[in-house]
């Protein structure tokens, strides 16, 4: 190792920026492997208490998802794992990747609705934290963790994933989903369905409102854990249905020319888009997890419609960015992302 190469660095920046990517955990244990001489004391005790706090979270949360899906299933209803937790396990060391919301994806969508009633009735009015007839998404609160059930995929992107997705999740939606051995009754999506899922979930937000490498990294290891039970060529068959080649070839070069993924293990891998694939990394990095951290959105003014101004002129700025790599991906949910600013500005009380 070149210890050279730690002798200037600037931990409180690097932590900041894992921090605004959401990747503090997997960082972290990163830096925890370094020799004792090459990281400050008070860096060390620091991560040290970060860490322990993320394990917290995954613990509770694990030992929440069985006590969850057995009262799901107990009902009859067909339900399935989304992402989190369920892409966690493909990380080395799955206790160290800070762990979001639960995403419970109903296969039925009457289900998922006899679902949303039956929470109603059991649940305080105060647990309940969101509810969309549009997207079919029903949010709510159980002790510390934040719960939501999806009825359907959004899969605003373009023409091509809105037109094929419904009959290519169906298709998939035939083969059985994946039992996990020590979570007893949860259970995953098949591997076809979350190796477009994953992805298709990511870019979504991507072009939505920006991601933290998280998001990224969840995608790389689904992608490297499971290659062997991965069909390379129907998932390439997948991935041109719905319209994402040229994004996945952008996202696959980010991910092998700047994060160190396996050239040999990308699927669809392309090296003539490696510029853009690095443009893409630095506007991830700019604009943090879910564009939170990024600048053009921001103002110090106290006016509230100041402040929703900013707020849409810089986020349809972070969209606009993309339109010569992507410009049908850039511009296709603009017409929602206004009508959704409007109806906000008029609902406010």
């Amino acid at each position: 190792m070149n210890s050279a190469l730690f002798e200037q660095a600037d931990w409180e920046r690097m932590m900041t920026v894992a921090e605004h990517q959401t990747m503090t955990g997997v960082v972290g244990e990163a830096m925890m492997s370094l020799p004792d001489d090459l990281v400050p004391v008070e860096w060390r005790m620091k991560t040290v208490a970060r860490l322990v706090g993320i394990e917290d979270m995954n613990s509770r949360m694990n030992d929440f998802l069985p006590v969850l899906f057995k009262k799901l299933r107990s009902q009859g209803w067909n339900v399935w794992l989304l992402k989190g937790q369920g892409v966690g396990r493909c990380y080395p060391h799955a206790q160290r990747r800070q762990p979001g919301d639960i995403d419970v994806f109903f296969t039925d969508e009457k289900e998922y609705h006899d679902a949303c009633k039956f929470f109603k009735k059991h649940l305080r009015p105060q647990d309940i934290k969101a509810e969309s007839d549009e997207t079919k998404d029903f949010e709510f609160v159980a002790g510390s963790q934040y719960v939501e059930l999806h009825g359907a995929i959004v899969t605003e992107l373009n023409r091509a994933c809105r037109k094929h997705f419904g009959s290519w999740k169906e298709m998939v939606m035939k083969e059985e989903g994946r039992a996990v051995p020590d979570w007893d009754s949860v259970v995953l999506p098949p591997c076809r369905f979350d190796a477009v899922f994953i992805f298709l979930h990511t870019v979504r937000h991507y072009f939505g409102g920006g991601i933290g490498l998280r998001q990224v990294a969840d995608w790389m290891r689904y992608i490297y854990t499971n290659m062997e039970e991965i069909d390379k060529e129907r998932l390439a068959e997948d991935i041109r249905l719905l319209g994402l080649e040229k994004i996945w070839k952008v996202f696959g070069c980010m991910a092998v020319h700047y994060l160190g993924y396996p050239q040999e293990y990308m699927p669809l891998y392309d090296k003539k888009y490696q510029k853009e694939g690095g443009l893409v990394l630095r506007y991830i990095l700019d604009s943090g997890n879910f564009g939170y951290y990024d600048a053009r959105t921001k103002t110090r003014s106290k006016s509230y419609l100041v402040q929703r101004w900013k707020a849409f002129s810089g986020h349809l700025q972070m969209k606009l960015r993309n339109f010569r790599m992507f410009p049908e991906e850039s511009v296709y949910g603009i017409p929602s992302f206004i009508i959704d600013g409007l109806r906000r500005a008029a609902l406010r009380k």
